[in-house]
């Protein structure tokens, strides 16, 4: 009985130290990407600030061309409505 007992305690110990030695290895790995993950974070940013201005160009002329046809019936309604500045009815001879 004492022998079972004694199997069960160094069983979970060495449950416990896999689980320790584990955990000091996933760390240990974190620890030594951590500066590459950074490393990567930089350089995205970086491509990031370099293709941003081409992002804005092409948002913009996206947009425009959208806006190009309404522009256009806006443009021809409003030269539709318009008074001319000289009417001949209000001319005096």
């Amino acid at each position: 009985m004492f022998a079972l007992l004694v199997l069960g305690v160094l069983g979970f110990v060495a449950v416990l130290v896999v689980g320790v030695l584990a955990a000091v290895a996933s760390l240990l790995g974190f620890v030594i990407a951590l500066p590459f993950r950074i490393l990567g974070w930089t350089l995205r940013l970086v491509g990031l600030v370099i293709a941003l201005p081409l992002l804005l160009v092409g948002g913009v002329l996206t947009f425009g061309f959208a806006l190009l046809p309404l522009a256009l019936i806006g443009l021809g309604v409003w030269l539709l409505v318009r008074r001319p500045h000289r009417s001949h009815a209000s001319v005096a001879p």
